[in-house]
């Protein structure tokens, strides 16, 4: 499709607006107390469009104290693991992964999870696992107990908390994602440990081994510090004058453990950051986790002793050490440095699926003019719901879904129609100064205090509560982009550009200078994915539920910054689709099967939370809702969840199976369309079916759900192993080895797209591309048709290296290709039932390559295969396997 220069039409619809009270502005002047003050202007100008500074009538804000100290003065960083320190006097409790804490008044409660309690009916509508959380250990201060616990200071995953801030009496404790290390500094006395019950303790001097509940920590306080009270359940310490120490989780009670922590354990984390760079050559995406340090004289290392989430090692060449722990999250590894890189490949997405011309266009014609025939194409939501932020979004996506759709068919007025309801709904949000109902405001206000652009009408708590602006804001930022798409103008900072970047700002800021928002607000670099809730008041932690809509406000970024030119804000979106993608894949939907507890009677998870996992939703127990909050809205980003046919079929089953049947009335369309990933055919016969009498999902048409179906049935399943050097893109690949390129060309002049295994795609200026490769046999053509060289494994060793609560193997190899086109490296360890229970993977390159990989048993059986498996570019392959006995 090519660029339409035609400016959408108006349609009939109300202008909205609100009656203006008191304006707010203000800081945090330099207390926790943060109250706002009166400025002289309720509305600020950003180019065409405005938001206020006086919140609407009636409307609920956050709270305006906000639990920091006077040293804040930074943008409030809401939506992370350790927010409910902002919302009151202490907090919930914070999963640090692997240490669980809580604040309260007597100080630092610190634990470590480690077995699971499940919560199951018999319908398997619903279920819960959940770590059983118990205190080993409170980090007190021997002035006694304290009013209030206040933030003072974070970095992109750590946070450093103040008791008794303002008295001379105070304790510091420092937390970071991953560590196991509790960093402490007291002023006005010295530190007391107390302890459930009387912990055995093996003093060395200074440094203490506790062991508390089964559980073993090491406490390292300065040299010359002396300790009182061992042999009871309080330890009191004597800092020798120096007011610090560190607590930390150890792997074990082993001489070797607490000397290794002990090199780290006098650094203490001062800051953590994490910086990124797209290689849109190679389609790469790097992330760079960077600690700070303030080294102790006891330092006996630089860097710091931390671990490693599933998506960070399976993705890194770093070197683990031996020890790991079991947490929420799978197996973290221990890592020593000052540093450590991931490297992701990016696969891609499209704006919208390819015209493949595979429907019935008079029958897709006929689903696009079923919409276009509506009286009022922006609809209220649900009943009372009225136009909130949130389903005015869904609003917008099915209007976008529908453009590309509308052109395909030829259908002018009807795209014009949908073009036009966009762009006049969204100038009415982004336009606070517009005039018209006043009981509708429609309106963006900047709360200053919390540093905010808040939507009214808000939902979901999207303004009390700063919930899911990420989910609501990417409709929006999709909207624009749509508009973007075909008339570029209309996106410049001095017109509607400027507001719409206020909304990516608010929700996925990137630049960390930036005064006016956070610094990536919702998502949490060092996690991997966002967190939905603005307080985590949660019992269990913070959560998200949705992660598709997550990962459809980053998307929504890459095509905004496409459209206008903004490389910057569009690596940032890159960065931030592709790290919450991995991450998604790895806790949603425990794609390797090494997530999740291994008890948990399911193969996915609705709902991530800090302390586990969720199979039932917000608000319904229905199986389809369960599922399909993680599909919606399925769009040219979703073709993830494509990616292992054999993945998406296993999941689309257990739906099938708790729901009783395939005969779907809660989300159907939903449901077709993600079965078409792993059986096009079946999810055609599902929708024939069904098409003329079911209830469409409300952000979407029966003109998209044909159009997708019918489209995936001609070009198949996503296919992850080629890549290409352009951000707009997507490659699919049918069962018969056919294999179709697309690519969407947002710029003025043609491009040649570059694909990974050779192929090149001339795109035309503002336009999709679509050519398809293969010769319908189950190996792809390479361009010189000569791919039939398969890689070899020239070395396969496997060594037993450890041994303990599990074995690990260490498995050497060397690989080569005569073609020079060698692409990756697995091992994989297989118990004798077929499953795999740990695996390792090396992207690799070139005619040659050597490395070593390590596996672990799970569960004690005493035989497994190991497999050493090679690929190239062309998805040939090479296996090898032996069988090993652990100790």
């Amino acid at each position: 499709m090519t660029r339409n220069d035609t400016n959408f039409g108006p349609i009939d619809l109300s202008r909205r607006t609100f009656v203006a009270a008191a304006a707010l502005a203000g800081g945090f002047g330099g207390t926790a107390q943060t109250t706002a003050e009166a400025s002289d202007h309720d509305t600020v100008e950003v180019g065409n469009g405005s938001y206020t500074t006086t919140l609407p009538d009636g409307m609920e804000e956050p709270p305006e104290t906000i639990s920091v100290t006077s040293s804040v003065e930074s943008p409030i960083n809401s939506n992370d693991w350790w927010s409910s320190l902002l919302w009151e006097e202490f907090s919930e409790n914070l999963f640090v992964h692997p240490l669980y804490a809580d604040a309260s008044e007597n100080g630092l409660d610190v634990g470590f999870p480690t077995e699971w309690t499940f919560e199951r009916d018999q319908s398997m509508n619903h279920a819960v696992a959940m770590m059983d959380l118990e205190t080993d250990l409170t980090i007190g201060h021997t002035g006694g107990t304290f009013d209030d616990a206040r933030v003072d200071g974070w970095g992109d995953w750590s946070v450093s908390t103040v008791w008794g801030d303002g008295t001379s009496t105070t304790l510091r404790a420092t937390m970071a994602q991953g560590s196991p290390f509790v960093y402490c500094e007291f002023d006005g006395g010295d530190a007391e440990l107390s302890f459930p019950s009387t912990p055995d303790v093996d003093e060395e001097g200074n440094v203490l081994l506790v062991e508390s509940n089964g559980t073993h920590y090491g406490v390292f306080a300065p040299e010359g510090a002396t300790w009182d009270g061992i042999g009871t359940d309080t330890l009191t310490s004597d800092l020798d004058g120096e007011g610090y120490l560190s607590v930390a989780l150890l792997p074990d009670g082993s001489d070797d453990a607490l000397s290794t922590y002990g090199d780290y354990a006098y650094n203490r984390i001062v800051d953590t950051r994490v910086d990124w760079t797209y290689d849109e050559d190679e389609s790469i995406v790097e992330s760079t986790f960077t600690f700070e340090t303030k080294n102790r004289p006891e330092s006996g290392a630089d860097g710091v002793l931390t671990t490693l989430y599933p998506h960070q090692w399976k993705y890194s060449d770093a070197s683990t050490e031996s020890w790991s722990f079991t947490t929420q999250r799978g197996e973290q590894r221990v890592y020593t440095g000052s540093s450590v890189s991931v490297t992701y490949e990016y696969r891609g997405m499209l704006p919208y699926l390819p015209d493949v011309g595979n429907c019935d266009p008079d029958e897709l014609e006929a689903y696009v003019q079923e919409v276009a025939d509506e009286d009022e194409l922006i609809r209220p939501g649900q009943e009372d719901d009225g136009d909130d932020t949130y389903w005015t979004g869904k609003n917008f996506e099915r209007l976008v879904q529908l453009l590309p759709i509308a052109d395909a068919v030829d259908a002018d007025d009807a795209r014009d129609r949908f073009g036009g309801a966009l762009r006049d709904e969204l100038e009415i949000w982004l336009d606070a100064t517009v005039s018209g109902d006043t009981d509708s405001p429609d309106v963006f206000y900047y709360n200053d205090v919390w540093r905010t652009l808040l939507g009214y009408h808000d939902s979901h708590g999207s303004a009390s509560e700063l919930n899911d602006h990420h989910f609501h804001y990417g409709y929006y930022v999709k909207a624009a982009a749509a508009i973007a798409r075909t008339d570029p103008e209309w996106a410049d900072l001095d017109n509607w550009g400027g507001m719409v970047e206020h909304l990516i700002r608010d929700y996925a800021g990137f630049d960390r200078n930036d005064g006016e928002y956070p610094f990536l607000r919702n998502h949490d670099p060092y996690a991997g994915h966002s967190w939905a809730s603005g307080t985590a008041l949660f019992d269990e932690g913070n959560n998200q539920e949705s992660s598709s809509e997550s990962l459809n406000a980053y998307a929504a970024m890459i095509e905004w910054g496409e459209y206008t030119g903004n490389t910057e804000l569009r690596d940032a979106g890159v960065f931030l689709y592709t790290t919450e993608l991995h991450a998604i894949h790895e806790y949603w939907f425990d794609v390797d099967g090494d997530s999740h507890p291994p008890e948990w009677d399911h193969d996915y998870s609705s709902n991530v939370w800090g302390n586990g996992y969720w199979y039932k939703t917000w608000w319904t127990l229905d199986v389809e809702a369960i599922h399909g909050i993680n599909f919606l809205p399925l769009d040219g980003y979703s073709q993830h969840l494509g990616w292992d046919d054999d993945h998406a079929e296993t999941n689309y089953q257990e739906l099938v199976e708790n729901r009783g049947g395939d005969d779907f009335d809660y989300y159907p369309d939903l449901m077709w369309m993600f079965r078409a990933f792993s059986d096009s055919q079946d999810a055609l016969g599902l929708w024939e079916a069904n098409k003329d009498d079911y209830d469409v999902e409300f952000g979407m048409s029966r003109a998209q759900t044909y159009y997708w179906l019918t489209a995936l049935d001609a070009i198949g399943s996503p296919e992850p192993s080629i890549t290409a050097d352009h951000s707009l893109y997507t490659v699919f690949s049918t069962d018969d080895g056919t294999v179709t390129y697309a690519a969407y060309n947002p710029t003025d002049s043609s491009i040649t797209v570059s694909f990974s295994d050779g192929t090149s795609l001339e795109a035309q200026a503002n336009s999709m591309a679509v050519t398809t490769g293969g010769d319908g046999s189950d190996e792809d053509d390479e361009d010189d048709g000569d791919d039939e060289s398969a890689p070899s494994i020239d070395q396969f060793d496997v060594t037993e290296t450890s041994t303990g609560p599990w074995t690990r193997f260490a498995v050497e190899w060397a690989v080569s290709d005569p073609d020079g086109k060698l692409d990756l490296v697995e091992v994989e360890m297989i118990d004798g039932s077929g499953t795999v229970v740990d695996s390792a993977s090396t992207d690799v390159s070139g005619d040659s390559a050597s490395g070593e990989d390590s596996v672990r048993e799970r569960d004690g059986v005493s035989e497994y295969d190991i497999a050493c498996i090679v690929s190239d570019e062309n998805g040939n392959t090479s296996s090898e396997t032996k069988t090993v006995t652990a100790s």
